[in-house]
């Protein structure tokens, strides 16, 4: 096997990873909702109909997979949920697929 087709093998596998991470749009939507800046639950709660445990569930995810924390606030004066920085990267790689979904796929 050569070093192309080993490259593009792992290439393929991180990019498995990544498509099963996310699959669940829930995810990503707490991560975009989340780029700019703290939301309590309840304000996630507000802007994405799913139920208090579907969202729960999906930010402790988050939290075990390294991309969100949850910490006090005052800004919030409570516990309020933070993007990690690889969590902001990703917001950049959301918004040029938004991007590129708005310019070639008809909805």
């Amino acid at each position: 096997m050569d070093s192309r087709h080993t490259e593009e093998q792992a290439d393929l596998l991180a990019l498995q990873k990544f498509q099963h991470n996310f699959e669940n749009s829930l995810k990503s939507s707490i991560i975009y909702l989340l780029r700019d800046g703290a939301l309590t639950i309840g304000e996630l709660e507000q802007r994405i109909d799913q139920s208090h445990g579907q969202i729960l569930e999906q930010l402790q995810e988050l939290i075990e997979d390294g991309l969100v924390i949850q910490q006090m606030s005052e800004k919030v004066h409570g516990l309020a949920y933070y993007l990690t920085a690889p969590a902001e990267d990703l917001v950049r790689q959301f918004k040029e697929s938004i991007r590129w979904s708005k310019q070639h796929i008809r909805y």
